[in-house]
């Protein structure tokens, strides 16, 4: 049976709700290595730790579910 994770890949302090926000990934390990598998597991599913939070007061994100476009993930400082 494979094994299923969820692993914090990145960290970041949010401008948005002026807090720091989780980017969670859902992993999923298979039981035995395949050799022509590539990766060693399949990303199954994001999430961002404060995404709830932010549809409760109206923050638009792709990791809200909100706005595919806006990546606070992604962002370069300028």
């Amino acid at each position: 049976m494979a094994a299923i994770i969820w692993k914090t890949t990145q960290t970041i302090f949010c401008d948005r709700i002026q807090a720091e926000a989780d980017l969670y990934e859902e992993r999923v390990y298979p039981d035995e290595v395949l050799p022509d598998a590539g990766a060693p597991y399949q990303v199954r599913a994001r999430r961002c730790s404060q995404g709830m939070q932010c549809n409760l007061v109206g923050h638009k994100c792709r990791w809200a579910g909100t706005n595919p476009v806006y990546d606070p993930f992604n962002v370069t400082p300028g």
